[in-house]
């Protein structure tokens, strides 16, 4: 690997930007093609990968998401990655399996003593599930009612202050942490509440013969991870990807050929990002202003450790997230982003069926105000035509005194100005 002159910050974050897609639409074949390009995307049950995958696609519908996951099955979703859901291409579903989230089955093996049921009575549970989905998806009720009601237990509340409620939601959480199950959405879209549990072989039926060991599956993970965040860290890897920090500094070390460094100036740490991205990134030109918005967990911020001191400036460290309780979340809201940089929030009126965004900068330049303006209401079309409304796992949170954009500007200093692009 070698060593280049120093990126100013505002030049990598604008190179993300366009590496990302959300400087210009992507010119692949489908959707498909650019979660290839782009990582995989989180799908928390909202309006989340919709969003996404309107700001990179010109034209984008999304049936045509839905029928990549629930018909061709070109994309699965698993909990994978700390336990957060997103839409894996078929193709790395050996990646995402070996480095998917182990939590309740570490926090079972740690509480098997004091478990109601002995080992024996949880194989027996976990069969009797695989079962009854045997003949297609059941929910977690319909799995209650099939499987032996002796076996289904609630759990004290010594285990339900660790996450463990009963033995039946155990059960589901052990065989999706094996790979054995996955959790769809049961209404055939992804910003529906309503899921229900399905074999994965059902899902992908080559499944069960995947052969990738967890060491060859942390490197696979690495190049992936670094061809579509790159320039990025080490620390930043093992925190997207769950993998201590040594198992991280491992996977990237047999990434083949070898990751480029890249330094930051003004900065010790040490970046990495694939050779022929290095190149391209030396010769690239950023177009300025370009603006987009992005929704709640978009991959943009999503991959990134240090979103604040990365994305925004010291001033508006704070203003990207929300708040619970006077806490700020490390969840950043709905956002605008202008040459790589998060510039204001957005989020859906949905009594007014509208879009309302705040920048940040009272002073934001006319012709990036102007572009901001104009996405925005192509962004607002595409809700009101496609979408109905933005739905995610934010709706009850997003309705608290805390965390509206109305409420969260009356907090700053001095307080912003909510706008609408209009029509």
């Amino acid at each position: 690997m070698k060593r280049m002159t120093p990126f100013p910050l505002g030049r990598l974050n604008a190179w993300r930007m366009h590496r990302q897609w959300l400087d210009r639409p992507f010119r692949g074949r489908g959707v498909v093609d650019l979660i290839r390009s782009v990582g995989w995307i989180y799908a928390p049950g909202g309006s989340t990968p919709y969003i996404s995958l309107w700001a990179r696609m010109a034209g984008f519908r999304p049936s045509a998401l839905d029928r990549m996951v629930f018909r061709e099955r070109a994309l699965v979703q698993l909990d994978v990655l700390r336990g957060n859901t997103m839409l894996v291409p078929a193709e790395d579903v050996p990646v995402a399996l070996q480095v998917r989230a182990r939590t309740f089955t570490d926090l079972a093996a740690q509480a098997e003593d004091i478990l109601p049921l002995t080992r024996a009575e949880m194989d027996g549970l976990k069969n009797a599930v695989l079962g009854c989905l045997e003949s297609g998806p059941r929910t977690e009720a319909e799995i209650r009612d099939s499987v032996p009601s002796g076996l289904v237990r609630e759990f004290p509340s010594t285990l339900r202050r660790i996450g463990m409620t009963g033995s039946l939601r155990l059960a589901v959480h052990l065989l999706g942490e094996e790979g054995r199950i996955a959790k769809v959405q049961s209404d055939g879209r992804l910003d529906t509440p309503n899921h229900a549990f399905a074999l994965l072989s059902s899902l992908i039926p080559e499944a069960h013969t995947f052969p990738l060991k967890p060491e060859p599956a942390g490197a696979a993970l690495a190049a992936r991870y670094f061809a579509a965040e790159g320039p990025a860290r080490v620390k930043d890897f093992a925190w997207w990807s769950g993998l201590h920090v040594t198992e991280a500094m491992r996977a990237v070390e047999s990434v083949e050929p070898k990751l480029e460094r890249v330094a930051l100036a003004g900065s010790a740490d040490e970046f990495l990002i694939p050779g022929p991205q290095l190149k391209q990134l030396a010769e690239f030109e950023p177009k300025s202003p370009a603006v987009n918005f992005i929704p709640f967990r978009d991959v943009f911020l999503k991959g990134q450790r240090e979103i604040a001191a990365r994305f925004t400036r010291p001033e508006h460290s704070t203003k990207l997230f929300a708040r619970l309780g006077g806490r700020v979340l490390k969840d950043p809201l709905a956002t605008v982003l202008c040459d790589g940089e998060v510039v204001g929030i957005w989020e859906w009126d949905a009594a007014a069926a509208q879009l309302d965004f705040i920048l940040f900068n009272g002073d934001t330049p006319s012709d990036a105000r102007s572009l901001i303006e104009k996405r925005g209401a192509q962004l607002q079309r595409f809700i009101r035509s496609e979408l109905g409304q933005v739905r995610g796992p934010f709706d009850g949170l997003a309705r608290s005194p805390s965390n509206g954009i109305r409420d969260l500007q009356a907090t700053w200093d001095p307080p912003a100005v909510v706008n609408a692009p209009g029509a």
